[in-house]
């Protein structure tokens, strides 16, 4: 058996989005450490409940900055001389670019999981030449990249970030815990429900937009948003969404802990999202849940709609097609209903995170 280190860029994911992955590990019989900064104390016991190791090492993960992150590559060079891994296993852009050096230089194996590329390899300009080319790199080494949907896949491989295109593997997103979230009962009320970080480019305005049109068509729905405030670039000023709870349009749930209860006590699944997703889990867990779906058809976040059955594709940007797919679907229970279900099957068929891992570890010959 091997000794794996997976390498994450947020401590909290461990074991919000990689626990079936992690678990797999486990079972199989390999060693499995896991490392990221320490920003939550639920993980030290999420990953003692797993089996796994936990090896917390910090850096700013918000901003790629060169010069400043070498002491990072240092670091991380120390910690696979300490911990000799047989293999690492990198996801988000800080582990992937810089994990890949590190291994590099210790002469490890190593994989990148692209889990999303965010506004840095979606923006034009100097940030993203600069990126990929760091990137380029790193998969020079790394020998499999997993990729969540196929956009981001052919834009890494057409860009010449991915040299060799047989390294680069598409996987269904992270997958869902089909055991940990099961089918609800619909609310009798509509209950919409976006949970999310406060960005901009996740749509949170036009989510807030779109609520004013909703509630005035539909006085009985519900509009929820959760997540936390963002303190980079790009966030949603949480003035503004206490405006908008003020005004009586939105629910603001906060940072919510227990998305299980959140996803049960609502009706409808909503991202408005053009930020560059991988495959979004909070959609994926909503799906899961038997929820049906609103969210645009760009990069990541189209992947979750099968052909209009369990939900609703919108463009990007656009609060007036939101409010009008919101309104469609608080006036017809029987379809929110069948979407839910049709979202629940998809899952099933598609997004079970078992079957994720499993390709995950073949690839990977674990």
């Amino acid at each position: 058996m091997s000794r794996v280190l997976v390498f994450g860029g947020l401590a909290p994911t461990l074991f919000l989005f990689r626990a079936p992955l992690l678990r797999a590990l486990v079972e199989a019989g390999h060693e499995v450490i896991a490392a990221a900064p320490d920003e939550d104390p639920r993980v030290p016991g999420a990953m003692q409940d797993l089996g796994v190791q936990w090896y917390p090492i910090n850096f700013e993960r918000n901003r790629i900055r060169p010069l400043s992150d070498l002491s990072l590559v240092r670091r991380i060079r120390a910690t696979l001389r300490e911990l000799q891994p047989d293999r690492l296993l990198c996801y988000t852009i800080k582990p992937n670019i810089y994990g890949g050096w590190a291994a590099a230089a210790e002469g490890i194996p190593s994989a990148a999981m692209i889990t999303g590329l965010g506004m840095v390899f979606t923006t034009p300009g100097p940030r993203r030449w600069l990126a990929s080319r760091m990137l380029r790199k790193a998969c020079r080494h790394h020998d499999r990249i997993f990729f969540q949907n196929p956009d981001d896949r052919d834009d890494l491989v057409n860009g010449g970030v991915v040299e060799d295109r047989s390294k680069a593997l598409l996987t269904a997103g992270s997958g869902v815990d089909l055991e940990s979230f099961k089918v609800q009962p619909l609310p009798e009320r509509p209950v919409f429900l976006m949970l999310s970080r406060l960005l901009a480019a996740k749509g949170v305005r036009q989510y807030l937009q779109a609520a004013v049109q909703v509630k005035a068509a539909c006085p009985d729905a519900i509009i929820r948003l959760g997540g936390m405030e963002d303190p980079g670039s790009g966030g949603v000023p949480l003035s503004e969404i206490r405006a908008a709870e003020a005004s009586g349009a939105i629910e603001y749930l906060g940072y919510v802990e227990d998305v299980h209860q959140a996803l049960s006590d609502c009706s409808v699944g909503v991202l408005p999202s053009w930020y560059g997703e991988g495959v979004p889990h909070s959609l994926l867990e909503a799906m899961a849940t038997g929820r049906a779906i609103i969210t645009t058809n760009s990069r990541g976040c189209r992947e979750t709609v099968n052909d209009s059955r369990n939900g609703v594709l919108i463009a990007p940007r656009d609060e007036a097609a939101l409010a009008q797919a919101m309104i469609g679907l608080a006036r017809d229970p029987d379809r929110l209903a069948n979407m839910g279900q049709s979202s629940r099957q998809f899952a099933e068929e598609r997004f079970d995170a078992r079957v994720v891992a499993r390709k995950i570890m073949d690839a990977l010959s674990l």
